[in-house]
């Protein structure tokens, strides 16, 4: 079961990223804040799941990890508007 929840996360992470760059290509807009924070977000969540099924990281570890990263990529999202 794990291993089908690891290639969802894969997939996850694979078309987000691909999505995201494309959407940027078609509209012709440059690689800005936004765009960084939700390649933040669709790239480390899937990789800390991954890592935390895998048993690499511990259950605290991955709670802290994805706490600060989530708050990396969120911080100062007000500031920007």
């Amino acid at each position: 079961m794990t291993k089908i929840v690891e290639g969802a996360m894969l997939v996850i992470a694979v078309l987000g990223t691909a999505g995201g760059v494309w959407n940027r290509i078609k509209l012709g807009k440059g690689i800005g804040v936004r765009f960084v924070q939700y390649l933040g977000l669709v790239l480390l969540v899937p990789i800390i799941a991954i890592l935390s099924l895998e048993g690499r990281i511990s259950q605290e570890m991955t709670g802290a990890i994805a706490a600060a990263a989530v708050g990396g990529v969120l911080a100062g999202i007000g500031k920007d508007e």
